[in-house]
């Protein structure tokens, strides 16, 4: 058995419902992987017990050669609880003296005295400070200044907000409840990929979707609402920031991330499913009803398990048959309507609603389902939902990356972030009744997906019915891979598909893909630009070559 280093676990996630730590070991031939889980957990509760430590609980996620092992322990003892998971693998029993000289060191006690009199208020903590209520109604205090007697604001309260993630459509749901929140006349906060937005602005660029972007948006004493991405890497290594959600939403699920700790889409169902214990006391957890791996762990993990409703999206009103809830939203006779105990009412009508292309872009027909439960279950009135979904568009300004369409010299331009399969085959289908003469693909990967990941990738991308193909390097997700290595991957596929040599071009990187897409721009051409490396960038060269939005 092989350990690889442990990591803090700063709230709720896969494993547990609170903070502690997890390790993650690979197993060699012959090991006996439950009797060195059940030797490990052993050591941990003996060492636990030494250091006067709650009795921890245990978690547990087990791969064919691979598992992760996590155990609950103090929020300001952390690092000495994943010094314990690492000491502890292979170990019949652990020598706590060095253990008990960390963990003293770490121990906050004025921390323990500001949570125990905080009781049932909303707060957050960090290596950088103590956090009491949410948004506009929170206080910060930095760890060093924290006064010993504990002063509750009389102010400290939560804020509406939803957690939202899934494989795909969680950056464009996202998006449309912080503009329905807007409209509503609230500060919006919202973290995604592409950064940390305030109000509509983006104020730091990156990737946001952890628990730490989560985190300065719930502090920020302007916010009064917020719609959080959140991604599998951060639910993983870290956990959730906040408990005190309205709603959580899983947006789908699909063979896309996948790796040897999470190694298939049942698997993927479940740790997404974990966002479900950031859901504050009465709140909703919204789900696809469409979408069959989420539909099976759901009832395999016997949802809800705890005092939240369970709330159901889909494009069919039949995959709702079954399943548990009485909160349903699905596109009829031509518009979204929410049904609630019974009683039916419409949204707004596809045609209102420009990220549906009247309908024709199913995928944003989900996620426009989606945002309305989220908002609905922030109490947003059903009126502001549909101006708020009505005000949001396709545009590279409301939705950077995500089915954004320019025209150069009388030839359409698309530009979307589509990267997995499920992905491409949902832009395919946006555009399949687009009029055109020819048509070409840029397409690239990130390295660290399988090659039967990029073959089901070029499968996929054939759906375009593309006349030219051209492959793109991407120099910030080489992910292991050599340089110019995921091309020549990609073209080995693209041919076994029986695309000839004549209609692929490789590139090195992705400004050289687009300057060579950009030689069909030519009336009646539709091109393809599946962006992944920089998108303002692209975009920027775009321009620069002349195209415009449509």
């Amino acid at each position: 058995m092989q350990a690889s280093p442990a990591r803090r676990l700063t709230g709720p996630n896969w494993w547990l419902a609170g903070p502690g730590a997890a390790v993650e070991v690979a197993f060699a031939a012959g090991d006996d992987a439950a009797g060195l889980y059940a030797a490990w957990r052993a050591a941990v509760a003996a060492a636990a017990a030494q250091l006067a430590w709650p009795a921890p609980q245990f978690g547990v996620t087990a791969g064919e050669a691979c598992a992760t092992w996590a155990f609950s322990a103090p929020v300001d003892q952390l690092s000495a609880a994943a010094e314990l998971a690492e000491v502890a693998c292979g170990a019949a029993r652990v020598d706590v003296r060095a253990l008990r000289v960390n963990a003293d060191a770490e121990v906050q006690p004025r921390v323990r005295a500001w949570l125990a009199a905080a009781r049932d208020l909303p707060w957050l903590l960090d290596d950088d400070g103590l956090t009491l209520g949410l948004g506009e109604h929170s206080q910060t205090w930095p760890l060093a200044d924290l006064p010993a007697e504990p002063a509750i604001p009389p102010h400290a309260a939560r804020i509406p907000h939803v957690l939202i993630t899934g494989t795909n459509g969680k950056t464009t749901t996202a998006r449309m409840v912080a503009r329905i929140l807007r409209h509503h006349g609230l500060f919006a906060g919202n973290t995604s990929t592409d950064g940390l937005m305030l109000d509509g602005e983006l104020v730091t660029p990156g990737d946001w979707t952890g628990p730490g972007g989560a985190r300065q948006v719930l502090r920020n004493t302007q916010v009064q609402a917020a719609a959080l991405e959140t991604a599998r890497g951060g639910l993983l290594r870290r956990g959730l920031a906040s408990t005190w959600a309205d709603a959580a939403v899983v947006t789908n699920i699909s063979d896309d991330h996948l790796d040897a700790q999470v190694a298939s889409e049942a698997a993927m169902a479940e740790a997404k499913l974990a966002i479900r214990k950031g859901i504050r006391p009465g709140g909703q957890l919204i789900l696809n009803a469409g979408c069959a791996p989420l539909v099976a762990a759901a009832t395999r993990l016997q949802l809800p398990d705890g005092p939240y409703t369970l709330a159901w999206f889909s494009l069919h009103f039949k995959d709702f048959a079954g399943l548990p809830g009485q909160i349903h939203a699905w596109p009829l006779h031509d518009a979204l309507v929410l049904e609630s105990a019974g009683v039916r009412h419409v949204i707004a009508p596809l045609a209102a609603i420009p990220t549906t292309f009247g309908g024709l872009a199913a995928h944003n027909v989900a996620n426009a389902l989606a945002a309305a439960l989220a908002a609905n279950a922030m109490a947003i009135p059903l009126a502001v939902i549909a101006a708020g979904l009505a005000a949001f568009g396709s545009t590279i300004h409301d939705n950077p990356g995500r089915a954004n369409v320019l025209q150069l010299n009388g030839a359409t331009i698309l530009v979307d972030f589509a990267h997995n399969p499920d992905g491409v085959r949902q832009v395919a289908a946006l555009v399949d009744a687009w009029p055109s003469t020819r048509r070409t693909l840029l397409v690239g990967q990130a390295g660290d997906r399988t090659d039967a990941l990029m073959h089901a990738l070029v499968q996929a991308t054939l759906a375009f019915r593309p006349d030219r193909v051209v492959l793109k390097d991407t120099d910030h997700y080489l992910r292991g891979r050599e340089k110019s290595e995921i091309p020549l991957v990609l073209r080995h596929f693209y041919r076994e598909e029986g695309v000839p040599d004549s209609a692929i071009v490789l590139t090195p990187d992705e400004p050289t893909g687009i300057a060579e897409t950009l030689r069909d721009a030519q009336p009646g051409h539709l091109l393809i630009l599946l962006i992944h490396d920089d998108f303002p960038a692209s975009i920027a060269q775009l321009r620069a070559a002349g195209a415009v939005e449509r």
